[in-house]
């Protein structure tokens, strides 16, 4: 997987935005706002950030990769 580029999460709207699905261990939150879906992640400064803002097939295509990925690197080593 190519590893998604990752941007300051901006608020587009007013409205709150829905997180609509997360991950196990809450690193990353599938969320739409306005109309559009993204992924977003806890930045190092403690705000946020985000990535794949767009249509839901798009961006469901990277959290399915994101979430693989997160679960393969939960798996303890076979020895």
């Amino acid at each position: 997987m190519t590893m998604p580029t990752w941007y300051p999460h901006q608020r587009r709207s007013p409205r709150p935005l829905r997180v609509r699905e997360w991950s196990c261990c809450d690193e990353y939150q599938l969320c739409s706002e306005a109309g559009q879906y993204f992924i977003l992640r806890r930045a190092a400064d403690g705000g946020y950030e985000e990535t794949s803002r767009g249509i839901y097939t798009r961006t469901r295509a990277v959290w399915d990769e994101l979430i693989a990925e997160l679960a393969r690197s939960h798996r303890p080593p076979t020895p």
